[in-house]
């Protein structure tokens, strides 16, 4: 169960989030974004060096491999973040991959606990292979295969998509099946596997909000007996606590953006004017600026409730992270069109910050599950 911070904690958390705030505004403007969208990675890589320095990249790893801080400060973080319309790979690696590496290394597997050292200090680019083209959001529907190999390792074949952070990555992590039908939530296991490995195609892709991501083909792909991390066959557990942590940063996320835009939208209306009156002074458009800040709040609020049942049961966890995403993908969607609504014609043109927070708010909305799947979750677990 969560508990309430101590004074200490408390204290912590309003430097961290004072901090990330103030970095934002200051080293994370909107043009230093676009700068950054063009350049060849897709990020700025020295602004990735500077995450790490700050700590970032460690928050709620275990301490003995560099971490410090917990999934509270990393909620923080994702805020700012998503405020920023961030396009560095943080969720793929502090949401994704730091979870299930931590899990992984508390069961004892040493090699997890290497690669969440480079994880946390910056050294390492890490990228989840967890879905594939015929399972959409359900990450246990792999058809990937991992089979023993005669020279004592295993060979891999299969197709992934939507590998997050995986363009650029230096180390992937394949989720694939040594037994069990396509959709058998047993004989899953996870392969570390170099992107340079002879029969692995990576086909980097933008997504629709500019995040980078990557295709990936296995065709006999031979990695060696130690890539298997953790214990054969018993992979789903795992994965799935890391893709709920994942999903509940991911509305943490949404909310930054959410009041990105709300913040945009309110100063937009402030300084145009019509008949020599400021826009706000349309009680109409006033109304509808306080339903956004209704929505956001609402947001807020089910998406920390989220984040505090990281910690409890596995069923508690499952229902409160959908519940959350439930809410906040349709909420997140209807923000983003009000704010372009709002803005007019000028608010269509991705050279806008509006426009381009708009489209990071509908990619949010399917990223880890839409509305749909997740209210599909939630009547399973009934």
């Amino acid at each position: 169960m969560s508990h309430s911070p101590s004074p200490t904690e408390h204290d912590e958390r309003t430097l961290l989030r004072d901090a990330a705030a103030r970095y934002i505004e200051r080293d994370y403007t909107f043009e230093q974004r676009k700068a950054a969208a063009h350049s060849a990675w897709g990020y700025a890589p020295e602004r990735w060096a500077q995450f790490a320095e700050m700590g970032w990249l460690a928050l709620g790893a275990p301490e003995d491999c560099g971490g410090f801080g917990d999934v509270q400060d990393a909620a923080i973080v994702a805020e700012a973040l998503g405020r920023a319309l961030a396009l560095e790979p943080w969720l793929a690696q502090v949401g994704l991959c730091q979870p299930l590496l931590s899990r992984l290394h508390q069961e004892g597997d040493l090699q997890a606990g290497e690669l969440l050292r480079g994880l946390t200090d910056g050294s390492r680019r890490v990228a989840l292979a967890a879905w594939e083209p015929q399972g959409r959001h359900d990450a246990f529907d792999v058809q990937t295969t991992a089979l023993p190999h005669p020279s004592g390792g295993w060979q891999l074949n299969g197709l992934k998509t939507l590998v997050l952070g995986g363009a650029d990555a230096d180390t992937l992590l394949v989720v694939a099946r040594e037994h069990g039908e396509e959709r058998a939530l047993e004989g899953l296991s996870l392969f570390v596997v170099d992107p340079d490995t002879p029969g692995l195609a990576r086909h980097g892709l933008p997504t629709y909000d500019g995040r980078q991501s990557a295709d990936l083909r296995l065709h006999d792909v031979q990695v060696a007996a130690h890539a298997r991390l953790g214990t054969a066959g018993h992979l789903w557990p795992l994965l799935e606590a890391a893709i709920d942590q994942a999903t509940a940063l991911a509305c943490i996320e949404a909310v930054g953006t959410m009041d990105r835009v709300l913040a945009l939208t309110k100063d937009y209306l402030q300084q145009r004017k019509q008949f020599g009156r400021p826009l706000t002074a349309n009680q109409v458009l006033r109304h509808r600026l306080v339903d956004l800040y209704v929505a956001i709040e609402q947001s807020r609020a089910i998406a920390h409730s989220a984040i505090d049942a990281l910690s409890d049961s596995a069923g508690a966890r499952r229902r409160a992270v959908s519940l959350a995403k439930a809410f906040v993908s349709p909420a997140a969607r209807q923000c983003g069109q009000e704010g372009v609504q709002l803005h007019g014609a000028i608010g269509m043109t991705m050279d806008t910050e509006i426009g381009q927070a708009a489209r990071r708010l509908a990619g949010l909305a399917n990223l880890l599950g839409d509305e749909a799947w997740h209210l599909e979750r939630l009547a399973r677990l009934r």
